[in-house]
């Protein structure tokens, strides 16, 4: 679908959502809307979020981005990058008209994509990274999308997507993409297992879930912490099922099930491997401390 049409700001050239096909959604990324537009004046837009990854080439002008609560100042050539549901905002520059072109995007790689070019949350800009290349394969998407009598389009768009990615990470030092790389899907994987450790989750699952593969993962994941996402997902079981022992009256099959164990042999073995001692017999020490205490209170 293309619109084209005046806003308040903005003269907006082309705007076109895409309707992801069974081809796009197989792939590590997919495009979901494609765009231009040229400011008219000097304004402030947002703060406002977007549901999907954006990435903001700029071709001319200057504008001020503020995005978790820092300032980024952009000129022609830049590159800024705007992640989903979380707020940003921006002033454009009267004597300096922004003219940008916007590409979003999503798919389970986005994140792992962008780190490949140096972008994370905490590092959402690049400077100079709009090359002539660049340019050359943005027009190439304008021309697929606007030629309605081509077929497989779906496909020559999920080409050009990753030519764009490809190019723009020929360009970015290893020292930028290895300082990137270190802290933000490692930190949401953590996060991913605090959050659903009494479920079934699997590390391959978990890894999924931050766009990369299990054994990456599990290697970052050891030397940053110092424990294996398998041992760290076992410790946070075990120490919730110490407290349903300690703190309630279930019995071993509902406290195995409420962290996610399908068996209670499997429970058994995992407790005492961890914990030194059958969960029963953590259960009756546990008691028995608590009835000294309370004898001797």
């Amino acid at each position: 679908m293309k619109r084209a049409k005046n806003e308040d700001h903005f003269d907006i050239v082309e705007d076109h959502y895409f309707t992801a096909t069974e081809l796009e959604k197989s792939s590590a990324v997919w495009p979901v809307r494609l765009g231009m537009d040229i400011s008219k004046t000097s304004c402030h837009v947002g703060p406002k979020a977007v549901p999907y990854f954006y990435l903001i080439f700029v071709l001319e002008g200057q504008a001020e981005f503020i995005y978790k609560q820092q300032k980024y100042h952009v000129h022609k050539s830049d590159l800024f990058c705007f992640f989903p549901h979380l707020a940003h905002e921006y002033y454009t520059d009267h004597e300096h008209p922004l003219q940008k072109v916007w590409l979003a995007f999503e798919g389970p790689k986005s994140l792992a994509l962008l780190e490949r070019i140096g972008i994370n949350p905490s590092t959402p800009f690049m400077a100079n990274a709009v090359s002539e290349e660049i340019l050359e394969l943005i027009s190439n998407l304008f021309s697929i999308v606007n030629d309605n009598s081509r077929q497989g389009s779906d496909l020559a768009r999920l080409i050009t997507l990753h030519q764009i990615f490809e190019e723009l990470s020929r360009n970015t030092s290893d020292v930028l993409r290895n300082f990137v790389c270190s802290d933000y899907w490692l930190q949401q994987g953590k996060d991913y297992i605090e959050m659903h450790y009494c479920d079934r989750v699997t590390i391959e699952q978990i890894a999924e879930h931050v766009g990369v593969d299990r054994a990456h993962f599990s290697r970052k994941f050891h030397s940053t912490f110092l424990i294996s996402p398998a041992k760290y997902l076992q410790n946070l079981k075990i120490n919730e099922a110490k407290r349903l022992l300690e703190q309630t009256t279930y019995n071993l099959s509902i406290i195995a099930q409420s962290i996610g164990y399908t068996d209670m042999s499997t429970f058994s073995k995992a407790f005492k491997k961890t914990a030194g001692i059958p969960p029963r017999e953590y259960r009756f020490r546990h008691q028995s401390r608590q009835e000294i205490r309370t004898v001797n209170a």
